[in-house]
């Protein structure tokens, strides 16, 4: 299944979190679509940067607040230590300076807050082919999606988070058998399942991974938190 990339509600994302009685910033949060489900879920309160007009709109009517602009220059409203979890899906490869952001956002987070990352992996394995054999080429989303102003694999994601204060809690891969997988059918969905499921996580699980998902802490931040009660 797909959805367009503004009103993707990031399912991924979703399985990642504990929504109720949380506090979220969602940088490019597009239409609002995971804001929206993850309101839906119990949070109690949900705010976005959306840098896009259009998407900026749709994402005002379902955000508690919602800031349009560029993340690395809008003014931000926001109190210190305001938030449970800041959540950049697919963001900070369409930054100049992914470090910067980091930086500039995290003292919104709390201090036992958490940071949730998702980024397209260059090492991919129908991308590497394609540098093997010549066949480079930008296309309008994915991997080689031409507004991309940083790659990232394993490693360097590895290393921005630790750059940023943070310790890894939590890698997911997001496998893929085909970097495009808008026609591949019902047949086609079944076959990626079962090969996310068996040969990725077994053999190749960074060349298969078309995406990562990490959540990462402040280094001295509790490991755990205990459920919240009101």
């Amino acid at each position: 299944m797909t959805w367009p990339y503004y009103g993707d509600s990031r399912p991924d994302i979703q399985r990642l979190v504990t929504a109720a009685g949380r506090s979220f910033l969602d940088v490019g949060c597009g239409e609002g679509a995971l804001s929206a489900a993850l309101k839906a879920a119990g949070a109690d309160h949900v705010a976005g940067i959306e840098l896009e007009t259009a998407a900026a709109a749709q994402a005002r009517r379902r955000l508690d607040v919602l800031v349009e602009g560029d993340v690395m220059s809008v003014a931000l409203p926001f109190a210190p230590e305001e938030f449970d979890y800041l959540l950049f899906g697919d963001v900070l490869e369409h930054l100049t300076d992914p470090d910067a952001a980091l930086e500039r956002l995290l003292p919104y987070l709390k201090h036992d807050g958490r940071v949730v990352v998702s980024v397209p992996n260059m090492r991919f394995y129908p991308v590497l082919l394609r540098l093997l054999v010549d066949r480079w080429s930008y296309t309008d989303a994915g991997v080689r999606d031409r507004t991309h102003l940083r790659i990232f694999t394993r490693r360097s994601l590895e290393r921005t988070i630790g750059r940023a204060g943070l310790s890894l809690e939590r890698m997911e891969r997001n496998y893929r058998l085909l970097e495009d997988q808008s026609d591949i059918g019902r047949l086609g969905a079944v076959a990626t399942r079962v090969a996310g499921r068996t040969v990725g996580p077994l053999l190749f699980r960074d060349l298969m991974a078309f995406q990562y998902l990490v959540v990462a802490r402040r280094k001295n931040s509790p490991a755990s938190r205990p459920p919240r009660t009101e």
